[in-house]
């Protein structure tokens, strides 16, 4: 009996230990979201690498592509600040030069070139023995004379957009007019031939320039001018749509008068017709016309915002 009670206390207990909870064991898991998180992290980490390395070429190609233009433009300024003979390729004229007063004379061992423009500001080297005439459009202004022997660099002359060089048939295989001045060149060589009274004016230099405006903006309305008409070579009022006429302005042939647009200046002495200049480089000084007292401009309507005839002091 003893032995009975102990048999079923031992199953007791043994079942009462069978039900006592015991603590999970954690094992290392792979979770789903974690796998996505990581494949997420991976793909972002190298699409960031792969728009870097893009970012790098694109910023290498910019770099490439701006050195490449710097390289283009320094080519290119020293190519542009190569000097060249101004008269290579100039037509030339054999058996005249221009003389002292402005006109192409007949001399049968001369040649001339062809106006070639001139840039006041720039300086100009004549190779060998020649005369350099200056020209503003089709204005003489002077001839000057350069010796014997060369090089010499040219007088400035702002007045100037035009020369001619004239020279000896002897010296037609080494003259050239280089347009800087060279190392080997000398300055203030020139001879004027011209005459103080035959030296023309040329291109007004605006600098320092001072007068009255005696026609210009203010003057457009009225009585002042008349449209649809304009006065051509032989004093003649001819229709013309495109232009305006001004009425009579006094003008003094002592004065000096500068006209800032192309026109058509026709002088008088009173009621009496003189004639009639056109101005096509401009600004320009109005020709001293002897006799004369009164003018009347014709311009286009193009330059209706632009006339200004000034009355120099």
């Amino acid at each position: 009996m003893r032995w009975l009670i102990l048999m079923l206390a031992g199953a007791f207990i043994l079942t009462g230990c069978s039900n006592t909870d015991e603590p999970p064991i954690d094992e290392p898991e792979t979770s789903e979201a974690d796998t996505e998180e990581s494949v997420t992290e991976e793909t972002e980490t190298t699409e960031t690498a792969d728009e870097e390395d893009a970012e790098s070429e694109e910023e290498s190609d910019e770099n490439a592509s701006v050195n490449t233009e710097n390289i283009s433009e320094t080519e290119e300024a020293e190519e542009a600040a190569e000097p060249v003979d101004v008269m290579e390729g100039t037509e030339l004229v054999s058996g005249y030069w221009i003389n002292y007063s402005g006109e192409d004379d007949a001399r049968s061992y001369m040649t001339r070139t062809e106006p070639m423009e001139y840039i006041p500001e720039q300086d100009y080297t004549v190779t060998a023995a020649a005369y350099v005439s200056y020209f503003y459009g089709s204005e003489f202004i002077k001839t000057n004379n350069y010796g014997h022997d060369g090089p010499h660099i040219i007088e400035q002359v702002p007045e100037a957009d035009r020369i001619i060089v004239s020279f000896n048939d002897s010296e037609k295989d080494t003259v050239q007019l280089i347009n800087e001045g060279r190392e080997d060149a000398s300055a203030g060589n020139e001879v004027n031939t011209t005459p103080d009274d035959l030296v023309g004016r040329g291109k007004p230099v605006e600098e320092g320039m001072q007068g009255t405006i005696m026609f210009g903006q203010d003057f457009l309305s009225g009585d002042d001018v008349f449209t649809g008409e304009r006065i051509d070579d032989k004093g003649n009022f001819v229709e013309d749509a495109d232009y305006y006429v001004t009425g009579a302005l006094k003008y003094t042939p002592s004065e000096d008068y500068v006209i800032t647009s192309p026109a058509y200046i026709s002088f008088y002495n009173g009621r009496r017709f003189i004639e009639t200049v056109e101005i096509t480089a401009v600004p320009a000084y109005l020709p001293e016309v002897s006799g004369a007292n009164y003018i009347n401009i014709s311009f286009n309507d193009d330059y209706l915002f632009e006339l200004n005839i000034i009355e120099l002091d």
